[in-house]
């Protein structure tokens, strides 16, 4: 048994050691039974290894019928010892009579312990398993939900965060707006300096856009391409056009050395309200995308709104 729970830790040997364990534990009961006796209490052990066979079946070996045929053994080594000693005086009965309570109580008790180990072993290996489907599942979502590159929403996630506020909305009459941005001239920086600066671009104009969710109580996304959304939640659209600025003075800020050579952005906004007047999320964002053409059509570099 010490060799099992040192192994069972080390979790190399798990299988392996479980068969030896079953096998010895099995034997060892019916020759305690046959030399000493149904009273003492050995036939008890089998039977607490069936929690960690069924456990090492379902999760290591990942089939349940192993289990079943090392159940129904154990099953049969107890109702063979049973029938064995009913029929017969063990071998040193008479000898060990004076000790039957004692060694009875400590069998139990032992055997007490080790299913009760047992059960915590595989309590706290369920635990461990569930963790690891939550970091998992966390991990699924951020790939469905998370643009990896820009490292912020994706399309997908925005448009649940817009239904969750048109939700709050037809609550509490809480108005929000919708900006669409879009980088000016960014085919250019791809034509010019390549792909991978373009990348560095996208990035940094999501660092930036991040940097203001800590100020202003917006949501992000990559909408598409070169194209970005702000969720502009709790605001009008006279403070959603300074909060807008307020972005845009940070992009107009940006610049990367690349090559050797300093690249700069700007970026066109595009704004819409939701509002009572105004309460159909595709004319909402209809709206901010003709309001960003007309920047992009015009000066570019600025923030327009009807």
């Amino acid at each position: 048994m010490y060799i099992f729970f040192y192994l069972f830790y080390t979790e190399k040997y798990l299988v392996l050691t479980t068969m030896i364990t079953f096998i010895e534990v099995s034997i060892h009961s019916i020759l305690c039974v046959y030399f000493i006796g149904w009273q003492g209490g050995f036939y008890v052990y089998p039977l607490c290894l069936i929690p960690i066979i069924y456990f090492v079946s379902i999760n290591i070996l990942k089939k349940s019928i192993y289990g079943h045929i090392m159940a129904i053994a154990t099953i049969v080594n107890y109702q063979l010892s049973e029938n064995l000693s009913s029929n017969r005086i063990a071998l040193f009965q008479e000898q060990f009579k004076v000790l039957d309570k004692p060694i009875y109580s400590f069998n139990t008790i032992s055997a007490s312990f080790l299913l009760a180990f047992l059960v915590c072993s595989f309590l706290y290996e369920m635990r461990y398993i569930q963790e690891d489907l939550e970091e998992m599942n966390e991990a699924l979502k951020n790939i469905a939900n998370i643009d990896p590159l820009t490292n912020i929403s994706n399309r997908r996630f925005m448009n649940e965060k817009i239904k969750i506020q048109i939700e709050e909305f037809n609550k509490n009459l809480e108005l929000f707006c919708i900006a669409i941005c879009d980088i000016d001239n960014f085919k250019n920086v791809n034509d010019t300096y390549g792909h991978d600066c373009g990348d560095l671009v996208l990035k940094g104009m999501a660092d930036i856009f991040i940097e203001n969710s800590k100020k202003f109580n917006i949501d992000i996304c990559r909408w598409g391409g070169e194209e970005f959304l702000i969720l502009i939640k709790n605001s009008d659209i006279n403070n959603a056009k300074f909060i807008c600025e307020e972005i845009l003075k940070d992009i107009r800020k940006f610049e990367i050395l690349y090559k050797d050579e300093l690249v700069k952005v700007t970026m066109t906004f595009g704004l819409s309200e939701f509002s009572l007047q105004n309460n159909d999320i595709e004319e909402v964002l209809k709206e901010a995308d003709v309001n960003l053409y007309k920047g992009k059509s015009t000066t570019k570099n600025c923030v327009v709104i009807n």
